[in-house]
């Protein structure tokens, strides 16, 4: 049993240890893009409320 450990595993490491870092990696990247996008559109919107409540203001008051 320990000989199959040791010849089925380099540098103590599990056959499974390098496709689970690479999603690891994977994930987080899509994390970050997902929550700079999502910043941005954040701002677009509260840029766009603003414009909004600027114009109905300025309705309100030539009114």
């Amino acid at each position: 049993m320990l000989e199959y450990m040791f010849s089925h595993s380099v540098l103590g490491l599990c056959a499974w240890d390098l496709p689970a870092l690479i999603v690891l990696i994977v994930m987080i990247v899509v994390f970050g893009v997902h929550r700079h996008k999502q910043k941005k559109r954040e701002k677009d919107f509260e840029d766009q409320l603003a414009d909004k409540l600027a114009q109905e203001t300025v309705d309100t008051v030539q009114s």
